[in-house]
């Protein structure tokens, strides 16, 4: 209650304050009462507060309501705020009152420790506040405490209807929130309260962190240690651990996506002293976006004190900066360019409808096929009532191509590979002539990113009878996006892409210069070569080949060919052949496809 009173006149007369910085603006949150005087008179723009104190209750296995009663002035607009997360004196009672009616649902804690601490529930309330402060860059300093867990639900106060007059409590979910609940990426941080002592040692880090630790911590205590999880590992700087165990009792949190920092420091002293020291020394070396008035020693980086030929790499750097900056301007604006130029290619793997039709006869387009019709817009620009007919027509040459696409969520039915069958006796019938083939392109599971698809099992082996049954051929999106990426990266002739379009049954995912010779069985490191079962053709020293991947083909040439260790100009039909590659491991994985590449006729 005295903490309260006092943090409530320090408030009172922050107003009258008038600070020789006003940037940063400092929050000392539970600290010392002479703190705040000290870090004034020092010229800084800081006010002080309280997350609430415990309170007494009795010792039973029974929910008592969460009552709190903070003071955390301007809090939402501060950039540095200093915790000390040491409880308060605990209260013979509480502060303040409850703040929903008994029916509703509220925070409720067992009396099981005699004791309730309301600050939990304080910083959960400001935690979003706190979260924006420190993405914006803002620093956070913690004298550390280990994790105060209580038992916190959700509930709320009915009346019995067995026990007329008697109310009773509903009691939900339980809540997760701790001592430790201000800032979430604290959530990220395994505190321990295992280890206790005062044994302290200092990691070796050339800072004025590391300086003032190792003033400071002579006489300091640590009560929890700390481990990182892999979501921040790699953003946690450990900067002391406890001499005997080597256990982390300090760090320095700095994400890599923000200037947002996390000092989390023993119970070192915090008389007035130390954290003004903490402000003038360290925490501008740390955060200095925050201190724009503390230059420190490097007033001689200033251009009248600078050395000439220093001020020339200055100037160079700058104009490095400038010329980076400009042609990553013109590389963006490349980069959008050609998405738009080609945007037909991400939109047969992702739309459906009228769209996905589009971006389809775009992509035939693109691949040399000059006389294609969009049946349906062209019954639309008639303004006919026609009935539904397939989405293109391709009249480059016979025979005639009638194209139904389809974009669906799932796996394709046997409706959906076939419906194109209807069209075609149609337009037999209306053109009079037999030269007619139906094509079904699907763009499956749309809404899955394209290699996490089933691709190998897109279509059962009856669709794919049924296709060669009825003389239709049967593709999807994917494959034909990996074809034409393929025929822009290898230069690959457009018309053998066509040419797979006229083809009955399931669309082969290879161009028709590809002729597959086997499949990779063997990887060696050292040489750099894979081992092919040559299962059909053959192959030549000198050929070219390509290896069909996940997510699209790679080429080289057959610059050394072996066979059982053995230097060979050609290998036939049933032998292991070593061929030497250029490409990694990571790319090349045992039963990868193998084709050597035909010269286009």
């Amino acid at each position: 209650m005295l903490k309260i009173r006092k943090a409530k006149e320090k408030a009172k007369n922050s107003k009258k304050f008038t600070p020789e910085y006003q940037k940063p603006k400092i929050l000392l949150v539970d600290l010392p009462d002479s703190v705040l005087d000290s870090v004034r008179s020092a010229g800084f723009n800081a006010s002080a507060g309280t997350f609430g104190s415990p309170y007494k209750v009795e010792l039973s296995d029974s929910y008592r309501p969460v009552i709190y009663k903070s003071d955390l002035p301007n809090y939402t607009e501060q950039e540095i705020i200093i915790i000390d997360l040491t409880p308060p004196e605990t209260l013979d009672s509480p502060e303040g009152e409850k703040v929903t009616s008994g029916g509703e649902s509220d925070w409720w804690a067992k009396c099981s420790r005699s004791e309730i601490d309301p600050r939990p529930r304080v910083m959960s309330i400001v935690q979003n506040a706190f979260d924006r402060i420190f993405d914006y860059g803002g620093l956070f300093v913690i004298f550390a405490q280990s994790r105060l867990y209580q038992d916190l639900v959700l509930a709320h106060v009915y009346r019995s209807r067995f026990n007329y007059g008697v109310s009773e409590l509903s009691t939900g979910s339980k809540i997760n929130a701790d001592n430790w609940s201000f800032l979430s990426i604290l959530s990220y941080l395994v505190v321990e309260s295992s280890d206790v002592g005062v044994e302290i040692n200092v990691l070796e880090h050339d800072s004025q962190l590391s300086r003032f630790l190792w003033k400071t911590t002579r006489n300091a205590k640590y009560n929890a240690t700390f481990n990182p999880t892999s979501r921040i590992e790699k953003n946690w700087i450990p900067t002391l651990s406890s001499n005997k165990f080597e256990r982390c009792v300090g760090g320095l949190l700095v994400p890599e996506d923000s200037k947002g920092r996390v000092l989390i420091l023993p119970q070192i002293s915090k008389d007035a002293e130390t954290i003004v020291t903490l402000l003038r020394e360290v925490l501008p070396d740390i955060s200095p976006h925050l201190f724009p008035h503390i230059e420190g020693s490097r007033w001689v980086e200033r251009a009248e004190y600078e050395l000439d030929s220093v001020l020339k790499y200055k100037t160079d750097k700058v104009e490095v900066q400038l010329r980076a900056k400009r042609e990553l301007e013109e590389l963006d604006k490349q980069i959008s360019e050609e998405r738009d130029r080609l945007g037909f290619l991400h939109g047969i793997i992702t739309k459906t409808g009228t769209d996905l039709v589009e971006s389809v006869k775009s992509c035939l387009e693109f691949i040399g096929f000059e006389q294609v019709i969009d049946v349906d817009k062209q019954i639309r620009e008639q303004n006919t009532k026609a009935p539904k007919q397939e989405d293109l027509q391709v009249h480059d040459k016979s025979p005639i191509l009638l194209i139904e696409i389809k974009g669906i969520s799932g796996l394709p039915h046997e409706s959906d590979t076939i419906q194109v069958v209807k069209y075609v006796p149609r337009r037999m019938k209306e053109w009079s002539r037999f030269d007619v083939h139906g094509v079904s392109i699907i763009n499956h599971q749309r809404n899955v990113p394209a290699l996490e698809r089933d691709n190998p099992n897109i279509f059962t082996e009856q669709q794919v009878e049924d296709a060669e049954n009825h003389d239709l051929t049967i593709l999807t999106t994917w494959d034909l996006f990996l074809l034409i990426r393929g025929m822009m990266k290898w230069g690959w002739d457009p018309k053998t892409i066509q040419e797979l379009f006229y083809k009955s049954g399931r669309m082969p995912r290879l161009p028709t210069i590809y002729k597959p010779i086997g499949k990779i069985v063997k990887y060696w490191e050292k040489p750099c070569a894979v081992g092919v079962q040559i299962s059909e053709n053959k192959l030549h020293k000198g050929e070219r080949i390509g290896y069909v991947i996940p997510d699209g083909y790679l080429e080289e040439k057959v610059l050394s060919l072996q066979v059982e260790n053995q230097d060979v100009e050609e290998v036939f039909l049933g032998q292991l052949a070593g061929i030497k590659r250029i490409y990694s491991k990571n790319l090349l994985h045992k039963g990868t496809p193998v084709c050597t590449i035909m010269k286009h006729e």
